[in-house]
């Protein structure tokens, strides 16, 4: 983040929710806290437990993890031993939670529903001008007109050379590619029943909508591709829906107490610098990240988060800001 937003991200409204991106950090982890307590509290009644071979691995990875940091770095992170285990099997205990209830949900999905087809649209804007004030200035006649003349001349060239997007980018224009359901609604009406009349290869006549002029290219009537993320989005969806059917009752019946005081001392004021590694090391250290990254990546925020520090500034975190 600090990359794109510089160095003073944590106290910006990112998100234009009205709150610093920092205090939504913050938020975040005292929920995901909770959650694992609750979930802790919970979890023998739905017949979940940590084996003592998990315990074990918990154990061992939070070894690995206090020997891999330097002193500073753990103090940072209010980070200890006891702290990174006690962490580490409250995610492991959550996960089973979630595998437990993702195994009770029904895996068949009518292939209607997940069917997803394809096309390349360009679309050219018809709105006005707004200036610093908020004054809209529609635009004329003329220059409609011409921007539907762009966009018939594009549709020409595209049927022509067999390339939508070549065509609009010679209009100075983007061709974007997108896939859709039945039951989507983020394209707008006139686009959708225009693109569902078309075959495979075939283009659209230019559509005219309220804010804008479009042309649609039919990629594909069924993209298997796309229709099987679409099945996984909605088992994934049913899975959710069967964890938080379990976990939100819980969740409002529980009593939970947060320290507000240890909270709201938390900033995030100190900035971290990661070292870059050596041209010559990379080659080798690329061999071993995928043995070794998901777990350091969550002990580390995890960790962070029970003390109540997180991400890439620091925080002065006390301990037990949130239990339940």
């Amino acid at each position: 983040y600090g990359m794109y937003f510089g160095e003073e991200y944590m106290n910006q409204d990112l998100m234009g929710t009205g709150t610093v991106y920092g205090n939504t950090v913050r938020d975040t982890v005292v929920d995901t806290l909770s959650e694992y307590y609750v979930v802790e509290a919970n979890a023998e009644d739905l017949g979940v437990s940590l084996t003592e071979e998990e315990k074990n691995k918990a154990s061992e990875a939070a070894k690995a993890f206090i020997a891999a940091n330097g002193s500073a770095a753990l103090k940072a992170m209010s980070a200890d031993e006891a702290t990174v285990t006690h962490v580490l099997e409250l995610m492991a205990l959550r996960n089973k939670a979630y595998e437990n209830l993702a195994a009770t949900i029904d895996t068949e999905v009518d292939p209607e529903e997940a069917a997803q087809k394809s096309i390349t649209y360009v679309e050219s804007s018809i709105q006005g001008e707004t200036d610093d004030e908020g004054n809209e200035t529609e635009l004329t006649e003329d220059e409609l007109a011409a921007k539907k003349a762009d966009m018939e001349d594009i549709l020409a060239k595209a049927k022509e050379s067999g390339d939508l997007k070549a065509a609009a980018e010679e209009k100075e224009l983007t061709a974007n590619d997108t896939s859709y359901g039945k039951n989507d609604d983020f394209l707008d009406e006139a686009v959708f029943s225009a693109a569902n009349a078309l075959a495979d290869g075939e283009f659209s006549d230019v559509i005219e909508t309220e804010d804008a002029y479009y042309i649609v290219y039919m990629e594909s009537t069924y993209d298997e591709e796309a229709t099987q993320n679409e099945i996984e989005t909605i088992l994934s969806e049913r899975e959710q829906e069967a964890y938080s059917a379990w976990y939100d009752p819980l969740k409002e019946a529980a009593e939970i107490t947060t320290n507000d005081e240890a909270i709201e001392t938390l900033t995030f004021e100190r900035i971290f610098d990661v070292p870059k590694e050596p041209e010559e090391e990379t080659e080798a250290a690329d061999e071993v990240q995928d043995e070794s990254t998901d777990e350091d990546a969550q002990t580390e925020s995890a960790a962070e988060g029970e003390d109540q520090g997180q991400d890439d500034t620091a925080a002065e975190p006390e301990e037990g800001a949130a239990e339940e």
